[in-house]
């Protein structure tokens, strides 16, 4: 049986187990890897005090640290004047004993440890000691120092507030709701980066260039020249997770305007905007929303020449937009939210 084991059969505790596991697709990875901090409290019934553990332990393993040079346990003292983070007690390779801070060398603290400058070492320090039921919480760290694994001088923490009750040994988890909300933005940003990549498979790449991400999108182009049926061409794009180009503003215009120059082979790019049902009201096609504003527009566009031209062009040679025939002949632009 080793040193740590045989300390802690000497410490029986009753123990009163909360059990929460959260599990998805792809592993949380802990913030500190490899350190570890247990506290708990053995409050036995009618007894005036119970026993208070407190456990630091490193698995060099698990951490970038490859050598643990010390050990420290920070917390309120078990006696006298407490403050936040008072150091309790530390181990080093140098003296491999733990020894308690001065001022509680003669305390009744219980007080084990190991360290090792041995390859795939497991550093421990181990208090524990008699105290009346704690009725508030205490927030306790542990710290190790060592080398990393280029030899460098590197440090990590482990921090646990509990909060102590008499119903048995209580430990209650640093905010259980803390960790509920971390745990619930990681799992959004899982779902999220879920959300894109399935976007993105979705996209019919034999039939669409495609263009970098720009604020959450992407843009795709038609690949084939062919005569533009508007409504058509939104339903190809919706098979592709997207709908017919939609601008908001001239930032957003510029970025395309830049792929579809890069893209080429066409010089006409039709877009969702058209005034098919009042003349010289353009809305998109997709969303019926008004066109805005936008300086994008060519010389003296749009003139509706021919008393005709109902469709929203990209024409790379005007180098803007331009209305135009809706079944004349070029590539079609779509839009695709990564997020929705």
């Amino acid at each position: 049986m080793s040193e740590r084991a045989a300390c802690l059969q000497n410490f029986p505790m009753v123990i009163v187990v909360v059990l929460l596991i959260v599990t998805f697709a792809t592993g949380l990875k802990s913030t500190t890897p490899g350190i570890f901090l247990h506290v708990s409290y053995n409050d036995e019934p009618k007894m005036q005090s119970g026993l208070l553990v407190v456990n630091c332990s490193v698995d060099t393993k698990l951490t970038d640290i490859v050598t643990v040079i010390s050990l420290t346990v920070l917390g309120p003292k078990p006696y006298g004047n407490q403050g936040e983070f008072d150091e309790l007690a530390v181990i080093d390779i140098w003296s491999k004993t733990p020894k308690l801070t001065s001022d509680l060398e003669d305390s009744k603290v219980t007080i084990h440890g190991k360290a090792s400058m041995e390859k795939d070492s497991h550093p421990y320090l181990f208090m524990s000691w008699n105290t009346p039921t704690p009725g508030s919480r205490h927030e306790y760290k542990c710290v190790a120092n060592g080398l990393d694994r280029q030899r460098q001088p590197a440090s990590i923490n482990k921090a646990k507030k509990v909060e102590f009750s008499r119903a048995g040994c209580c430990e209650k988890i640093d905010s259980i709701d803390s960790q509920l909300r971390e745990m619930s933005e990681k799992l959004e940003t899982f779902k999220k980066n879920l959300n894109f990549q399935i976007k993105m498979m979705a996209i019919d790449k034999s039939r669409f260039d495609v263009s970098n991400v720009s604020k959450n999108r992407v843009y795709l182009a038609s690949k084939v020249q062919a005569a533009f049926k508007i409504q058509a061409a939104n339903e190809a794009c919706k098979s592709s997770g997207g709908y017919l180009v939609e601008f908001d503003d001239d930032e957003e215009y510029r970025f395309v305007y830049d792929f579809l120059h890069r893209t080429g082979g066409a010089n006409t790019f039709w877009t969702g905007g058209n005034d098919i049902e009042k003349e010289g009201q353009f809305v998109y096609f997709n969303s019926k929303k008004l066109v805005p504003s936008l300086t994008g527009w060519s010389h003296e566009q749009p003139d509706n020449a021919n008393d005709n031209e109902d469709c929203m062009e990209i024409r790379l040679n005007y180098e803007g937009f331009n209305d135009w025939t809706c079944d004349e002949s070029g590539k079609f632009v779509c839009e695709v939210e990564l997020s929705r």
